[in-house]
């Protein structure tokens, strides 16, 4: 089983885990990110998208005119990801929770930081 790791935004610690479950040989890669102080307040990041294996070695995209890749395994990304969810917290809309997890779309988020995703 995989651990949590730390990370430190804005001087608020939170845990994050990226992983995929693999259920009937389809990949459902997501992000979980719980706040220290809330965990109830655990977000679940989905990342609907073929190619799951990208996010863990880098998906090819643009960010700001310069070609880079989206590793989810890295805290540079992490921390641009819960950025945009505690800024946009109440614009966030609340469809898309799933049970006890707040269920978001990982590619619309990136898309709202600024990132251009290919078709995967």
């Amino acid at each position: 089983m995989r651990k949590f790791r730390k990370i430190v935004v804005d001087n608020v610690e939170y845990k994050w885990l990226f992983r995929y479950d693999d259920y009937e040989y389809i990949n459902y890669p997501y992000l979980l990110i719980v706040k220290n102080a809330y965990p109830e307040e655990t977000l679940r990041i989905c990342f609907p998208i073929t190619e799951h294996f990208l996010l863990n070695s880098g998906l090819p995209a643009v960010f700001r005119g310069a070609q880079v890749k989206i590793n989810l395994n890295r805290p540079y990304c992490i921390s641009q990801i819960v950025r945009y969810c505690t800024e946009n917290e109440e614009k966030i809309s609340q469809d898309e929770y799933k049970t006890d997890y707040k269920g978001l779309d990982g590619r619309k988020i990136l898309k709202e930081i600024g990132y251009r995703i290919p078709s995967v």
